[in-house]
Parts: C-alpha cells; structure tokens; sequence
C-alpha cells in the first residue's frame, strides 16, 4: 500500500457484512466524476466567483495533474500533504491524488512548521502541494525547511506566483500534465485520506479513510438529504477538515454544483449566498451565529435555500430558529459527523423544529448508536451519557497509535465518541455536551453546554465558551469567555442576572467573565477550551 503500509484495515468480517448488506459496493467517488462528465459534461461542477469549471473539465484537469504526479515520481499509495483554502486547485489536487492512488495528508491553513513537522513525519508525506509567498507568510519557504526536519519530503508544489527555485508550479503541473487515462486505477479499500483529530505532537490521532466507506457514505447520506444534479451546494467548513472534503465529494457522487467560499468571513458568507444561489448549505454553528450577529443577512436573498446543516459543534437551537427566519424557502437542520465515524446522524428534513433545532437527529442507516455509563453499560432512553456508534461509516483505527485505539473502542466494537448524550424513545440523538468539559465544582458535576446556548442568545454576544478555573477550595470554578459585537460591553452581573431571568440555578453561574476580541478556534470552527484554559494558568 506505499507508505503507510502499518495502517489499520477493516476486518473480513466487517467488509462481508457491510457488503452482504449492500452498504458497501465497488464504487469510488471517481466512478462517479467519470460518469457525470460523461453524462452531463457541460454542467458546472465548481463555481467559484467568476471561475466555474465543468464536470468534463473537473476530469481533464484532475488527470492531467495525476499523470503530472506520476510524472515526478509521486505513485500509488504515496501520502501528498495538501494546505490550500476552499480554491478550484484544491479539489482538482484532490481528484488526481484519488486518481491515481495517492493520499491526501490535509493540513490547516493556520499551521505552520511546528505543528506540520510532527503531523507530517507520522503521514510520512512525499510532497506538499501549499500557496505562494504573501505578506502573512512564506508558505514555500516553509516548506521547503521541512525537508530537514521531514524524513521522505522530496517535493514541494506551490499555487501561484512566485514559484521558487526548487518547487514545482502547482497551475503547470495542472496544465500541463499528459490527459491519458491511468494505467492502474485504485481500488475501493485502498486509503485516499488522511484526517488529523487530535492528540501530542508525539502521538497524533490520524484516521485514513478509504474510498469505500466515503462513497457509501454519500451514496447514502445523499439519499437521505435528496441531494440530486439540480443541487448547488455551498461548504463552509474548510477542504482542510474532513467535513469539507468529504461533503465535496458526495456533491460530485450526486453531479451537483460545488460553490466555494474560498475563506468565511460573514461578508463573504452572505455574498456566497446571495450571488451564487445555493440550494443546500452545510456549516459550522459559529458561521449562522457570526453571520447573524453582523446583521448582514438582513439585506441580502436566501430565498434559494432548502436546506442549511450544521455539524462541528453543537448549534444552539436560538441560532438555527435564527437562521431559517432568514430562509422564506428554507429549514435548519442538524447532524453529527466526526473525522472518526463521517456523517452518522441527520435530522429528518419533514421533522418540525422541535426535532430539527433541538437534536442532531437519527442514524443514518446502517449505523448504530448507543449511550453509555461511567460503567460502560447501556442506558435507557432519556439518559444521558456517553455517546458509541458503530456501523458501516467506522474508521478502522488510529494510524501509528495503538494507545489512542485501546482507548477509543469497546469490546463489541463500538468507538467512544467523549461526546455526551441523549437517545430519545424515537432514536433523535441530543448532544449534550463533551465529557472532557464537565466542570467539578466541590463534586457537583456542571455540563456548561446549556448555559453556553443561553449566553450565546445575548444580544451583545458573538459566542461564548465555559472553561474550568482552579480554585483551592472547590477544585473548579466555572470562568465565562466571551466575544462580543462590535461597540458591545458586558459585566458578570449582566450575565448573571441575564441567567437569573431565564431560570438557571444559581450553582450554574459562572464566577468569572473574561472578555476576548477573537475566539479561539479550529479551522472547522468549533471553540478551542483548551487555549481559553491556559490563559487562567
């Protein structure tokens, strides 16, 4: 398999039941690429701004790149670090590694030599495919420098100009490359991805994903969400997470139109919107929540959309009760997907807003969720604990990190999730929140999730986050971070006094109120606790 020939693999009992059960089946999401520039060659498949490429053109560009890679030296199974925004080049880079064998190592935009060396070192990546030089920083020259500190790192690929001495062009090599068919295509088990969660720099958590289990995913979940060829869809989240990539690639199983947003900012957000007319939008909660407190959404047209799902985070139900007042046409929706189980969960798109703004929804077909106590066993309906999934959608284990793996799985091969939940009698999951999060405040046991929800619905509140605070005498304290729109102010007594009017017990007020011009976040867009957390050390 290459490189990462050490990486976990699906059992034969797994892929016998999966494909018994008609989940799995031999095709990729290139099968589908070839198949619709064969049928509609002329549709857009990227429209971005003034740019739009057919599917016909989508095909010819990803191969001509793919025979470029395998022009210098790049070949199947071979790991192609990726750090570019929501650009055409970005899915054109991807659609010709998946072409001809070689795997995406996706890398965020904000990273830069510190946090890319470790994670690709553990990828064992070949190549790094990255943006020009600009004001902000030296992409090549970074990369470039890891070739000292990266076993293996033999190219570096650059979008745009200047091209520097010793990296290729990434527009030549796209232009370029020879259009002949390749040779020796992949197979459906064969990895094409590989998504960082978490973990130190010494163990990262990698999941690499196959082409099957993606697929299988859209060609399900695209049935669920009817997504079809008439769709455009709009993807917030970045191609650097897995909720972007995998989202591009069930737009191209349906022959849908991707629109690209090449980096949110909530001007840019309503513009995507209103210019580009999607019909379907998936985003992360904190996109609705900084895009209607900028008030932009106001004068601008959402009457083409559908559909809006949000996952990442949990969208507090003020915000997507918010967000369809703005959709004359449309509903909000929820579900849950996670690098290690795809997209697992929806909300039924004829489900009212009581099940659409209040859960993450249902399982997805061939998915099985449970909820756990501290001891393991199953709960009933209504109870709250942690989260377990298994089914057709599951990774197969961390790449290089059998500690992580012991810890993630349970014995009948259900994966621990950390998130803490809710099953109703009618299977609508709840997310109630993160289990690392729960605060422990003189052995009272606090889920700041709910109070979060209730802060964030403040009029002069962008997002907020609860974070644990030593205390000598109680352990924990609850400290209140928020950022606030523009011109805003806050004090703790407005926040208490704001949660003593919507009835939170007392014990449930946060001690603390530390006000911060920009959150910290993910490139998905989901709150990093653990960067707000060092700042009260």
């Amino acid at each position: 398999m290459g490189s990462l020939d050490h990486a976990p693999r699906h059992s034969a009992e797994d892929t016998k039941r999966f494909t018994e059960t008609g989940k799995w089946n031999d095709d990729t999401f290139i099968t589908y690429l070839e198949k619709w520039a064969r049928e509609t060659p002329d549709k857009p498949a990227i429209v971005a701004g003034e740019r739009a490429l057919s599917y016909a053109e989508l095909l010819a560009a990803a191969r001509r790149f793919a025979n470029a890679l395998l022009g210098i030296g790049i070949g199947k199974g071979d790991v192609v670090g990726i750090q570019l925004p929501n650009v055409p080049e970005y899915v054109i880079a991807h659609l010709g590694l998946a072409m001809m064998g070689g795997i995406l190592g996706a890398l965020h935009m904000p990273y830069r030599a510190g946090e890319l060396a470790p994670l690709m070192n553990h990828g064992r990546m070949r190549a790094l495919i990255c943006g020009a030089a600009n004001e902000r920083y030296d992409a090549p020259a970074t990369a470039l420098g890891l070739k000292d500190e990266v076993a293996g790192l033999e190219h570096v690929i650059v979008l745009g100009e200047p091209v520097p001495e010793g990296c290729h062009s990434l527009s030549a090599m796209i232009e370029g490359g020879a259009e002949d068919a390749i040779g020796e295509a992949p197979q459906p088990d064969d990895p094409y991805l590989l998504c960082f969660t978490s973990g130190t720099a010494a163990a990262p958590k990698a999941v690499l994903r196959t082409y099957r289990t993606v697929t299988a995913n859209g060609r399900i979940y695209n049935a669920t969400i009817e997504m079809s060829p008439a769709d455009v869809v709009m993807i917030a989240p970045p191609f650097t997470h897995i909720f972007g990539l995998v989202i591009t690639d069930f737009v191209i199983c349906a022959g849908a139109t991707n629109l690209l947003m090449e980096m949110f900012t909530p001007d840019a957000f309503v513009h995507c919107i209103h210019d580009g007319r999607p019909s379907l939008m998936f985003c992360a909660p904190a996109h609705l929540a900084a895009t209607l407190k900028s008030g932009l959404l106001d004068i601008h047209d959402c009457s083409s959309v559908r559909n809006v799902f949000t996952a990442g985070a949990v969208c507090p139900p003020t915000v997507a009760a918010a967000f369809e007042r703005h959709l004359p046409n449309g509903r909000a929706g929820q579900l849950l997907g996670m690098t290690e189980v795809l997209l697992a969960t929806q909300t039924p798109l004829d489900a009212g807003p009581e099940i659409r703004h209040h859960s993450a929804g249902r399982a997805l077909e061939g998915v099985e969720l449970r909820i756990a106590g501290d001891d393991g066993a199953p709960l009933p309906a209504d109870t709250e604990g942690e989260l377990e999934i298994r089914g057709f959608t599951l990774f197969a284990g961390y790449l290089g990190n059998e500690k992580a793996n012991r810890q993630a799985f349970t014995e009948d091969g259900f994966f621990r999730t950390g998130d803490l939940a809710r099953l109703d009698a009618d299977g609508n999951l709840a997310i109630t929140g993160r289990v690392k999060d729960v605060i422990n405040r003189g052995g009272i046991k606090i889920n700041p999730t709910d109070v979060e929800y209730l802060v964030t619905a403040h009029d002069s509140v962008i997002q907020s986050a609860i974070v644990p605070e030593p205390d000598e005498v109680l352990g924990e304290r609850c400290c209140l971070f928020v950022e606030l729109v523009p011109g805003a102010s806050l004090t703790l007594e407005d926040i208490t006094g704001w949660l003593d009017a919507k009835g939170v017990a007392k014990m449930l007020w946060p001690e603390r109120l530390v006000t911060v011009e920009d959150m910290p976040m993910t490139p998905s867009r989901k709150i990093l606790k653990r960067e707000l957390a060092k700042r009260l050390r």
